[in-house]
């Protein structure tokens, strides 16, 4: 096969919800060349989410599943994904841009001798050709990318594409067996990332983030507070993630996670270019702020000026009363 593969993630509950993402890149970008597409996923007991990605996008999908899979080592992930690519030969690869296909699709590249461009915002086909746009310089530029080797490879940034509908299209899985690879690399512990009681950042319709703004640790209860009283999922700057106030995975910005809420609140939060790059898909932003020139103002629908503690305390109620009524 010629044609467009695409390779989902899993999720400790299920397919990564970026997977749907890029499916929805490569059903695109398979359209516009005029090529058959097809998934694949790796890990251990991945049959079952292969039929689900399979039912959901409407193509083939293959799948690696093997016990070597069950702890995440990038050495394994290569030979799995080599395998896959042998299998059908195609043209184009598409992954999600994740921590790990962070460290493994390069090398997987560099041994196919393939083209790459990481954390792309967006894939087109302009004269026959594949261009890739991603944001560089912190996200205060976008590059285009033209790639001239038979091989081309892109992962694509979370929440630059939504999931398009299910297909009824008849479909089908295939196994793929998992080469011997020989791993330089032994997983002692596997710590998790905590887990908090409301919606999950990349997926929450509404997001409540603090940066340095919000004062101290302690002041940091009130995001907390908030976050339960909107049913929001909680974020941060890097800079609060720095002075250990919320783990790295719930850093919003371009180094960090990148989101797509309907309302994102953005409080103490001056808006740094690599911050607002992590925002950009949000809908509507609201920012609380005492620097009238704060950067992220020019990004709000709506803004305050004045002490979080103060402001954000009153917002929480009065959201809280229109609710009510």
């Amino acid at each position: 096969m010629s044609g467009v593969l695409f390779f989902a993630s899993a999720a400790p509950n299920g397919l990564f919800a970026g997977s749907l993402e890029v499916a929805t890149a490569a059903r695109e970008l398979a359209s516009a060349l005029g090529l058959p597409v097809a998934g694949a996923i790796i890990g251990h007991d991945s049959e079952q989410l292969a039929k689900q990605l399979s039912d959901s996008v409407g193509c083939e999908v293959l799948f690696v599943d093997d016990s070597r899979l069950d702890q995440y080592v990038g050495d394994t992930y290569v030979a799995a994904a080599h395998a896959v690519v042998d299998a059908l030969s195609p043209n184009v690869v598409l992954f999600p841009q994740t921590s790990e296909t962070n460290e493994w699709v390069p090398r997987l590249a560099g041994r196919l001798d393939a083209a790459l461009v990481t954390a792309c915002c967006s894939l087109a086909v302009e004269n026959g050709d594949i261009v890739a746009t991603k944001p560089v310089s912190g996200g205060a530029a976008r590059a285009e990318y033209q790639l001239n080797r038979p091989l081309c490879m892109f992962t694509v940034a979370a929440g630059c594409y939504d999931p398009l509908p299910t297909s009824n299209a008849s479909t089908s899985v295939r196994r793929v067996e998992l080469p011997e690879a020989e791993s330089r690399i032994t997983v002692l512990e596997t710590i998790p990332d905590p887990v908090g009681t409301g919606p999950q950042l990349k997926s929450a319709k509404v997001v409540i983030s603090g940066g340095l703004g919000v004062g101290t640790r302690d002041n940091w209860k009130m995001i907390d507070d908030a976050a339960v009283a909107l049913g929001a999922g909680v974020g941060g700057s890097r800079a609060v993630v720095e002075l250990g106030w919320i783990p790295p995975s719930k850093q919003v910005g371009f180094s960090g996670v990148k989101i797509r809420p309907d309302v994102y609140i953005a409080v103490g939060i001056s808006g740094a270019v690599h911050h607002l790059a992590g925002i950009s898909g949000a809908k509507t932003v609201v920012a609380i702020n005492n620097d009238a020139e704060a950067n992220i103002f020019r990004a709000a629908r709506f803004g305050v000026v004045g002490d979080v503690k103060e402001v954000l305390p009153a917002f929480v109620e009065r959201m809280k009363e229109l609710r009510s009524h």
